[in-house]
Formats: structure tokens, C-alpha cells, sequence
């Protein structure tokens, strides 16, 4: 019951390694090594799986993947000291690149990238915290928040893989846009899941979680800026008062359906997806290119 044990809890089996498959497929883009790159790509994906553990906390969740939070499975405290190991485990991970035959100038320029990441998406989630319960929020809030929170992690898989595989700078620079477009269409996707019944059943973690925790999300945000005033009115008392989550869960879907707001969230998140894959136009038509590009395909709905 050691922290190798915590850490394998949460780590195995894994999620949809979206993180490492981002900055392999962009190393390999721009003429990188696999071998030397894979271990900065097991660190991203420790320090994302670390920032769930975290969240899980925060959240109040007790549910991840299908089965028990680690906190729930393990206790609160070792789940914060294993998500920080895993933090630092990052950084390890990046010294092991440069054992591997990266050189020392790529590692430097790749560690100043997760760096700043790991600063941003520390601020997203702050941001995120102080959104609670603000129905007031514009659109473009609410875009900074979601790429601060989740779109920077996937920019910096597709700029550190770059770096570490040795493009120039040009070519980083247009990797990690397309990370941030699909992080941004990532996030969006996300927020709808839990008011789509069909979707909501195979989430792996409590589809009402952002009930609970008073979290204006896209479709929410539209639909309270379209809604009539009984509409506005029921959509906030749902979030703010309601105390049953799962009846508030129900009286918001019926909001966003009246509001057409699902939709518009998921025109959103295509165009997001549309502007990732075009930005990859500009690349070389190889096989690494096209699997950066498929990526983006990853984040349609199953249904």
C-alpha cells in the first residue's frame, strides 16, 4: 500500500492517453527519436493523472473511470502527496530524456514550457473556483478559463514534443496552437456530456458533479443568456438552490433543450476542432501529421 501502489491505482488502466499521444505523434512530426521522447510523454500523462486527483478533492467526487476516486479508495491525504508525486515525477521524467540522448538545450527549452503550464493550469483552476455560481459570465470567460485549465497541458504536449524532437520554431509554434484548439473543443465536449442522458451513463464519474459545484458551464452560460425570464429563473434556481442534484441536473436539461444551447456548444466545439486541423495544413502531408490530425477526432461525441 505504498505510493507506487497509490500511483499504479490511478494510473492503471489509463484513460485516453490523449497528453502522451499529443507529444509523441509531434515529436515524431518533426524527425524525433520515439525512444528519447517517451519518457517526458509517461510524465505528462502522470502530472495530468495527478491533477485529476487533485480535482476529485476539490470536486467531492467519488468516482473516476468507472470505479472509486483514489481518495475515496485510499484516503484524502495520500491522494494529494500522490498527486504531487507525480508532479515532480515530470520533471524527473524530462532529466531522463536528456539521459537518452536528447540534447541539454532541447530539455532546457521543453522544461521552461511545462513549467509555465503547470503555473497556468494552476490558475484556470483558480479561476475556475471563483466562477462558482456566476451565471453572469460572458462567453470569453469562460473560453480563458477552459484554456487555461485544460487547453495549456495539451498546447505544451504538442510544443515540448516539438522542442524535444527538434523542431524549429515555427513549427512548435503552429503544433501548440493546434493543442490549443483541440484543448479548448476538448473542454467544451466535456461540459456537455453531463447534460446528455445518452453520454451522461458511460462517463465514468458523477454526471452531476458540476450541478454540485455551482459550475456555470458553456451550454449552461448560453442558455441563461438566452433564456426567457421563468426559463433564466428556473435554470438559476436549479444551480444556486436546488438541493437535490440530480432533480437540478433534470431542470437544466430542460432549459438547454428549449434554449437549443446544446447545439450551440456543440458548433462550438466543431469549429474549435475545424480550426485545430486546418492549422495542420501548413505541415508536411506525413503519416506522423496525420495521426496528429486524427487526434482531433477524438473529442466528436460517440453518438
Amino acid at each position: 500500500m505504498g505510493l507506487d501502489a497509490v500511483h499504479r491505482y490511478a494510473m492503471v488502466p489509463p484513460g485516453k492517453l490523449l497528453r502522451p499521444s499529443l507529444m509523441l505523434h509531434a515529436a515524431l512530426a518533426v524527425g524525433g527519436e520515439l525512444g528519447a521522447v517517451l519518457p517526458a510523454a509517461v510524465g505528462i500523462e502522470g502530472a495530468h493523472v495527478g491533477s485529476l486527483l487533485h480535482d476529485d478533492i476539490i470536486d467531492r467526487d467519488t468516482q473516476r473511470r468507472g470505479r472509486a476516486a483514489l481518495h475515496t479508495e485510499f484516503g484524502p491525504a495520500q491522494a494529494v502527496v500522490a498527486g504531487n508525486a507525480l508532479f515532480f515525477s515530470w520533471f524527473a521524467a524530462l532529466s531522463e530524456c536528456r539521459r537518452l540522448g536528447v540534447p541539454a538545450d532541447r530539455v532546457e527549452r521543453a522544461m521552461a514550457v511545462q513549467a509555465e503550464a503547470g503555473v497556468a493550469i494552476c490558475r484556470g483552476a483558480f479561476d475556475e473556483l471563483a466562477m462558482r455560481g456566476d451565471l453572469e459570465l460572458g462567453v470569453g470567460a469562460y473560453v480563458a478559463m477552459a484554456r487555461a485549465k485544460t487547453a495549456v497541458l495539451l498546447a505544451a504536449a504538442c510544443r515540448m514534443g516539438a522542442v524535444l524532437g527538434g523542431g524549429d520554431a515555427p513549427t512548435t509554434e503552429l503544433l501548440g496552437d493546434f493543442g490549443d484548439h483541440l484543448g479548448i473543443c476538448f473542454q467544451i465536449r466535456d461540459d456537455v456530456l453531463p447534460y446528455d442522458p445518452i453520454a451522461a451513463r458511460a462517463m465514468g464519474k458523477p454526471s452531476d458533479s458540476d450541478v454540485r459545484n455551482r459550475r456555470p458551464t458553456l451550454p449552461v452560460l448560453i442558455a441563461h443568456r438566452r433564456a426567457d425570464p421563468k426559463s433564466r429563473a428556473a435554470l438559476r434556481h436549479a444551480l444556486l438552490d436546488e438541493t437535490e442534484p440530480e432533480l437540478a441536473l433534470c431542470r437544466i436539461r430542460a432549459v438547454l433543450e428549449r434554449t437549443g444551447a446544446l447545439d450551440t456548444a456543440h458548433a462550438m466545439a466543431d469549429d474549435y476542432a475545424r480550426r485545430a486541423r486546418e492549422l495542420l495544413t501548413r505541415l508536411p502531408a506525413t503519416a506522423h501529421v496525420a495521426h496528429v490530425r486524427a487526434l482531433a477526432l477524438l473529442t466528436r461525441p460517440a453518438h
